[in-house]
């Protein structure tokens, strides 16, 4: 399962318009990736809807790295 969810963030990040080289786990939203405000709309949009899943504000404050997205997913999925 986290295989999968690995590469379904890898394309999301893709669909956002990340460069394949700067996708890494401990790359930071804001620092590396420079997301800026539409970028976490479209992130989080498409997001809950290649995971179907709904994100709560609390964790949506809490995504800072792609690893901790990935994980926050992870948790997700392993509840339903």
């Amino acid at each position: 399962m986290e295989r999968q969810v690995r590469l379904g963030m890898y394309r999301v990040l893709r669909k956002v318009g990340v460069n394949r080289q700067d996708i890494m786990p401990e790359a930071s939203f804001s620092n590396d990736l420079f997301f800026d405000e539409i970028d976490w709309k479209c992130f989080l949009c498409f997001v809950e809807e290649r995971f179907h899943i709904l994100l709560g504000d609390d964790e949506i404050r809490q995504l800072v790295t792609v690893e901790n997205s990935i994980e926050l997913v992870n948790k997700h999925l392993s509840l339903n």
